[in-house]
């Protein structure tokens, strides 16, 4: 990796969620390594990275290392699921903690003017949000008894699969770090069926009623999170305008030690 101080860098696991962002910025350059994306982009005059890693924090933490300059900052930006009843469908989570729930007992935790800077954004778009932990899981988490025990095991609000990852990457590159997810489906949501259930209900015609709901369950999910999804980009966006957000990385860290957020007064910041 060059050393050289860049602009900020935004990781999106898919390019559903990094799309409807990358619309509002001016792409200068592509490229492609391993399983992800990478594009150098211009946002009112200034450079930022957007990479699409791929899902999974194996992935995510390989695209965070192949990054060619060192960023200024990195955001984690996608969805995310809830693990408690008050964290609903589009309410946003920034990550106070990340945890691996492989490695409950280690989280990491996350402060300083970038957390402070995502808690105003919110606070300015009146999304309802919740500083708190983030779990970063390998396989995705749709049964609610699931749910309730990954909470339990790690105290976490919500869940994931990139988070922690791109968050050790942010460590040992010794930049600031925040996570910001939109919750695109909370614990009241119907667990859907992973590819395995899928594969049994189309092997047998007689389970045409149960293919149709588990269709429907789908169409909702996918209806849900696109939703969500399109909450995200004018969120990075207030972001990335605020003067003492993550404005200060636009040009580097240079600014970073002049960047002082006050935290919103609604909003709740929770940490375990």
């Amino acid at each position: 990796m060059n050393r050289k101080n860049r602009g900020p860098c935004i990781v999106f696991p898919m390019g559903m969620e990094a799309y409807p962002f990358l619309r509002r910025v001016e792409v200068t350059h592509r490229s492609r390594m391993g399983k992800a994306i990478y594009r150098e982009a211009f946002f009112e005059g200034h450079t930022l990275s957007i990479v699409r890693s791929g899902i999974g924090p194996d992935k995510a933490a390989a695209a965070v290392r192949n990054l060619h300059v060192r960023p200024s900052a990195i955001i984690c930006a996608g969805t995310a699921g809830g693990l408690v009843p008050d964290l609903r469908f589009g309410h946003v989570i920034i990550s106070a903690e990340t945890v691996s729930a492989d490695l409950p007992g280690n989280p990491v935790a996350w402060s300083g003017p970038l957390t402070a800077a995502a808690e105003k954004a919110c606070g300015k778009e009146g999304i309802p949000f919740k500083t708190a932990r983030l779990a970063t899981v390998r396989k995705p988490v749709f049964r609610r008894e699931d749910r309730e025990n990954l909470h339990k095991s790690t105290g976490a609000l919500a869940v994931d699969m990139e988070s922690h990852a791109v968050g050790l990457e942010a460590l040992r590159l010794g930049i600031p770090f925040v996570s910001l997810r939109v919750i695109s489906d909370d614990v009241e949501s119907p667990p859907l069926d992973d590819r395995r259930g899928f594969a049994r209900i189309w092997r047998k015609p007689s389970d045409a009623p149960e293919r149709f709901r588990a269709g429907i369950r789908w169409w909702k999910f996918i209806r849900k999170f696109k939703q969500s999804v399109d909450m995200l980009h004018p969120l990075l966006v207030r972001l990335l305008r605020e003067e003492n957000g993550l404005a200060c990385f636009l040009n580097g860290p240079d600014r970073a030690d002049e960047c002082s957020v006050t935290r919103p007064e609604h909003g709740i910041r929770e940490t375990t």
